[in-house]
């Protein structure tokens, strides 16, 4: 395994100034480049550190499931997916850092792109626990924010209500749980629809929030070579998950030790995203908390995307 982490590695730094390479090295098919795209738009809260945080959450929390149950997971097709999104996004960004990839005459003149309002999304529980555990790390004034808290009273609600279920089911015999259940059920899914309208509702704002000049010229008005360092460690790390989530799909067997210790990353990682948000605050002085230059480096990387998946179509065989 670490063979394939070295290999898959060398074959990165080789072609880490040549964009075409790259993209050549992970075969990318037209729907993987529109599921980049699409978790980029989205990540409208917190905008590329969002869309990496969540990334490495939705690669790694799953395997934790392999401590009860070493047949908890049968496919890692998901992780290994968002894992070549996120390594890919990191090396764009880069390339974008160095002047590899340049910047267009549309984000010189600082015009501002047309940002949809996105449709309800449909996102699970888990994902809206984990946004209130996080967000106010990075976003304290959100406690303020009405919508913010409805959706914590509603999660307690819920909360306390699965754990009065479970006790009460536990007691009764088995012809009392399907009514009991279905009673309940009827309470909690109350709780989940609120809990996901005031969560769209805060998504919404931010995407409208999003829509606001701003100031897109960052990548050209300062020097962002020096962050290329900060990159590298992240292109290190996240080829080295990937590396190894490809390893445990193709051996199949004698790897739950192995995932479980990947699962412990889970802070190494994170850290590494907000040494990057820290260190743009040095470089930019107006942007405190690296939000605005994180907005430009996603209107870049999801164009060039758009353009890599237009290439495709002209050349189908390459995919």
């Amino acid at each position: 395994m670490t063979k394939q982490i070295k290999r898959d590695l060398f074959d990165i730094k080789e072609n880490i100034n040549n964009p075409d390479k790259l993209m050549e090295n992970f075969s990318f098919r037209k729907e993987e480049f529109d599921y980049i795209i699409q978790n980029l738009r989205y990540s409208v809260e917190d905008s590329l550190f969002e869309y990496k945080k969540t990334s490495v959450n939705l690669i790694l929390e799953p395997l934790q499931s392999l401590l009860y149950d070493s047949k908890a997971m049968s496919s890692f097709d998901d992780q290994i997916e968002r894992a070549k999104g996120l390594l890919s996004v990191t090396l764009i960004q880069r390339l974008i850092s160095v002047k590899a990839i340049k910047i267009t005459d549309k984000q010189k003149e600082g015009t501002s792109e047309q940002v949809l309002t996105p449709p309800l999304q449909n996102t699970g529980i888990k994902e809206i626990i984990e946004f209130v555990k996080q967000e106010p790390k990075t976003n304290p004034d959100i406690l303020k924010d009405p919508l913010f808290k409805k959706i914590i009273m509603h999660i307690k609600m819920y909360t306390n209500e699965t754990i009065k279920m479970n006790e009460l089911v536990s007691n009764v015999s088995e012809d009392k749980k399907i009514a009991l259940k279905r009673n309940f059920n009827e309470t909690l899914a109350e709780q989940v629809t609120k809990i996901k309208e005031a969560y769209n509702n805060i998504i919404n704002t931010a995407v409208k929030e999003e829509q606001l000049p701003v100031p897109q010229n960052i990548l050209l008005r300062y020097d962002l070579k020096s962050m290329s360092r900060i990159y590298l460690d992240q292109i290190e790390a996240f080829s080295s998950l990937l590396s190894t989530l490809s390893f445990a799909k193709n051996e199949k067997f004698h790897t739950r030790e192995l995932l479980l210790d990947l699962s412990k990353e889970r802070d190494f990682l994170l850290n590494l995203i907000v040494k990057e948000r820290k260190e743009y605050s040095t470089i930019v002085p107006f942007d405190k908390n690296g939000k605005d230059t994180a907005k430009a480096f996603v209107k870049r990387i999801r164009e060039y995307l758009e353009k890599e998946k237009d290439w495709l179509k002209i050349h189908p065989g390459k995919q």
